[in-house]
């Protein structure tokens, strides 16, 4: 699995490169489609929570026979979109 990188370089503030990014910059950097368990441990909720947004209609995912992936460009415009 990719490692995400822990600290923003983009980030205006980041003089010394440790400020850290936010979860939706973070989340946008991975690599390859999350799943439901990755996507839970970056938000910090639970596993169960991610599943229940989905059922609900309120987390964009893709349906890949019977497994759950979301895309990391969506899951950071729709966290972004949260956080206004």
């Amino acid at each position: 699995m990719a490692k995400i990188e822990k600290f923003c370089r983009t980030h205006p503030d980041a003089i010394d490169h440790s400020v850290p990014c936010s979860v939706a910059t973070t989340i946008e950097r991975h690599r390859g489609m999350l799943t439901p368990a990755k996507l839970a441990d970056l938000l910090a909720v639970s596993p169960k929570s991610i599943y229940a947004w989905v059922k609900q209609g309120t987390l964009p995912a893709v349906t890949l026979g019977a497994s759950i992936r979301f895309c990391p460009h969506t899951t950071a415009q729709w966290l972004r979109a949260r956080s206004a």
